[in-house]
């Protein structure tokens, strides 16, 4: 019987494991800091600067990926593996630390194909190719079992070598300051414009939109359903931005308004967004919500609250050299008196961003 048509429970879970190291056993191998790895009770790792960072995240069936947004072709569990893991990734570059370790946790009902499993591990290892992650193992996990696909993910990291962080320092949310500039690394909106084509279209979210558009704007279109179904974030902009004097910075994760209103809170601060930038940032996502039939403001809308970039929100001294990739999006004030922290923007949006919780 191929791994097509056995399932994870005909197979078993040792036979599941099996598959699983025969994927990122090899993986493995061309990589340092794994002293002790899958097999064991746990995993053993070399951490070099004496300091770890640690992150843990779920991504569920229903909730957050649909089986039917692949329609009939055969991408999905590569996608879930490496969305799952972006999405960790992320969240120790957006600490201004290098990912060193992923520990994957998978929960699969009994009727999916052995196959699937591999496919999903292929992704894991294709997110931690991108560029920042050089240094990233798979170093363990669980297997359970479930209605539904879940997968849980722990990542771990250390400061950047050779980054000027004295102290082993990190990027935080709570050291933005009166004055500094707001930038930001990776692009916004396209997961959220991503999600309203798939969720509108189905199983066929490219042709029909590619016909009315022509090819002028297919490339957009497919680069927002990369960034939903398959997103790659700005590994390497956490330590960049510590390395050129970042003061505070975090994940881009539930939308530009409520994830700079919680560095506006942390910090204590009022974060101003400029318009005209913002303005910028949504026009290339007018033809795609045109497409879908909305209007222009939409787009601005996913600029402003779609989940899901993964890109990175940091602040900077008014003098700072902005590395490679970032732009700047608004400025740090003073907190008026009287005033809680929080976000001014000329007209916002009826939602305020992606919360984990709410449907």
């Amino acid at each position: 019987m191929t791994d097509q048509r056995r399932t994870v429970a005909q197979a078993g879970e040792d036979t599941v494991l099996a598959a699983v190291r025969e994927v990122i056993d090899p993986f493995n191998a061309g990589r340092t800091g794994l002293e002790i790895g899958p097999g064991d009770d746990a995993a053993a790792l070399t951490v070099g600067s004496g300091q770890a960072v640690i992150t843990t995240d779920t991504m569920s069936q229903g909730q957050d990926f649909r089986r039917q947004w692949w329609g009939n072709g055969h991408e999905w569990p590569m996608d879930v593996g490496t969305k799952a893991a972006a999405q960790n990734l992320s969240d120790i570059s957006a600490m201004g630390a290098v990912p060193t370790a992923l520990v994957v946790s998978l929960t699969l009902p009994p009727e999916i194909p052995l196959s699937w499993v591999r496919d999903f591990y292929r992704g894991v290892i294709r997110a931690c190719r991108q560029p920042g992650a050089e240094r990233c193992v798979i170093a363990g996990g669980d297997l359970g079992s479930g209605e539904t696909i879940s997968v849980t993910i722990t990542a771990v990291g250390e400061p950047a070598v050779g980054e000027p962080v004295q102290g082993g320092r990190l990027l935080r949310r709570d050291e933005a300051r009166a004055g500094n500039m707001l930038a930001v690394a990776g692009r916004l909106g396209r997961a959220a414009a991503g999600l309203a084509l798939l969720e509108q279209s189905g199983a066929e979210p490219v042709p029909g939109p590619e016909r009315q558009l022509g090819q002028v704007h297919a490339e957009t279109i497919r680069e927002c359903l990369r960034a939903q179904q398959r997103p790659e974030p700005p590994l390497i902009a956490g330590p960049a931005a510590l390395a050129a004097g970042a003061t505070a910075g975090m994940d881009l994760s539930d939308g530009l308004l409520r994830d700079a209103g919680r560095l506006a809170k942390a910090s204590g601060v009022q974060i101003r967004l400029d318009e005209a930038l913002l303005h910028a940032e949504a026009e290339p996502l007018v033809p795609v919500a045109g497409v879908l039939g909305l209007s222009q403001p939409a787009a601005r809308d996913w600029v402003l609250t779609g989940g899901e970039d993964y890109g990175l929100l940091v602040t900077f001294p008014a003098e700072a050299d902005l590395p490679s990739g970032f732009r700047v999006l608004g400025t740090v004030e003073a907190l008026p008196d009287g005033d809680s922290p929080g976000v001014v923007v000329p007209s916002e949006p009826s939602v305020q961003g992606w919360d984990s919780l709410k449907r």
